[in-house]
């Protein structure tokens, strides 16, 4: 199959959840034996080449311009782009992520259009009780109902955005994000005092609350240590999440949390694989691989009990699940895994256990390829005013 794919975070420059997938998904396939490509809408200033090749997959970045309203010309250059490849038989099919609405508006094309939920910027409002923004909501909206098919990451991030956009058809497919199990549990020596916790430091990634249950947990454990990888967000203000965070802290306990910052990858994973404990009490998910590369790594895990998290991990079995509003329920999983030798060895096996079976690498790939090759199989060009979907969304309260 020769597929196309829309991400505007395609790594090595900075990128979340969406680029991770799309690159280790992209070079799967390709070693796989199909041919993959890649084109995006970048700003000006991202650190990586206009074009490169990456294991195999060829990788265009179009630059936004810098003028007000950019993103209109660099969006319909994106497009011109896929229908050039399009009508020249260059493509099979192409997929977009949900987030932003990339394909919104975009004219018939001779081959499918597969939106994937990775978590719209308007399901992750509704998730948080955020005011959706009407343009963000209206694009996604209307790039969901361009969509010839769509899947999703999650059944509960299918189900919740189909309700959010009153869609009538779909998913067509659940795919659950790959999680690299190839890698060997590490020699390291666990760590007995240590917990991590990766992600972007943002309110809905639970870190306020995180904080909070911590100056619990480090009041009973005074040789515990909270290690924190990740960049800095902001807050509602517009601050320094990351100054805001250590101004909650007592300053008895300040000692015990480290911020990393923003660090590579490989970083993460060998402090996962030396931690007692990785810790995220997320408020909204679409998937999260961030706690199931903890699993693969070992490391015994919480998440969160909403969103995604009772799909992902069955609390109590390979994983702990908790509330994020409730701190000391944090602080008291955390503590569960500091000083129970025997549930935090039950969890690590269990949960490495958990991915290798439901997310690794060949079982997600196999899913894939049935899924874009049915979609190939099964379309028919039509228009697409003529989809039988409602077109009165209207943002859920």
């Amino acid at each position: 199959m020769k597929i196309a794919f829309v991400c505007g975070e395609y790594p090595p420059g900075p990128h979340g959840g969406i680029g991770t997938m799309t690159r280790l998904l992209a070079r799967s396939l390709v070693q796989e034996g199909h041919e993959v490509r890649v084109a995006g809408v970048y700003p000006s200033s991202y650190p990586a080449s206009d074009f490169e090749e990456d294991e195999g997959v060829r990788v265009w970045r179009l630059r936004e311009p810098g003028f007000r309203l950019g993103w209109v010309p660099a969006r319909m250059g994106l497009f011109r782009l896929i229908e050039e490849w399009a009508a020249a038989g260059e493509i099979d099919i192409v997929e977009a992520p949900d987030y932003q609405g990339f394909t919104a508006g975009w004219p018939a094309l001779p081959v499918p259009v597969v939106v994937r939920l990775h978590g719209s910027a308007s399901y992750f409002a509704a998730e948080t009780g955020a005011a959706v923004k009407r343009t963000a909501f209206w694009i996604e909206n209307r790039a969901m109902r361009r969509a010839d098919y769509w899947c999703s990451v999650s059944r509960y991030t299918a189900d919740r955005t189909k309700a959010i956009f009153r869609l009538r058809e779909g998913p067509h497919a659940i795919i659950y994000n790959p999680v690299d199990t190839d890698d060997p549990l590490r020699s390291f020596q666990r760590s007995a005092n240590r917990v991590v916790f990766s992600g972007t430091l943002t309110a809905k990634k639970g870190v306020i609350p995180l904080v909070r249950a911590w100056s619990l947990v480090a009041e009973k454990r005074r040789d515990a240590e909270l290690h924190v990888f990740g960049k800095d967000g902001r807050t509602e203000s517009g601050g320094s999440m990351r100054e805001h965070l250590e101004s909650l802290l007592p300053a008895r306990v300040r000692g015990s949390v480290v911020f990393h910052g923003h660090v590579p990858r490989a970083t993460v994973i060998e402090n996962l694989h030396s931690a007692r404990a990785a810790i995220f009490p997320s408020y909204a998910e679409a998937f999260a691989l961030a706690p199931l590369e903890a699993m693969a790594a070992g490391c015994p895990t919480i998440f969160t009990e909403r969103g995604s998290g009772p799909e992902l991990i069955e609390s109590g079995r390979d994983g702990l699940l908790i509330d994020p509003d409730r701190p000391e329920g944090i602080a008291e999983a955390m503590l569960a895994l500091l000083e129970d030798d025997a549930l935090a060895r039950r969890l690590s096996v269990a949960g490495r256990r958990r991915v290798k079976e439901a997310f690794s690498l060949p079982a997600v790939m196999a899913r894939n390829e049935e899924f874009y090759a049915g979609c190939i199989r099964d379309f028919q060009p039509r228009n697409v005013l003529a989809h039988p979907r409602r077109a009165d969304a209207r943002p859920l309260a």
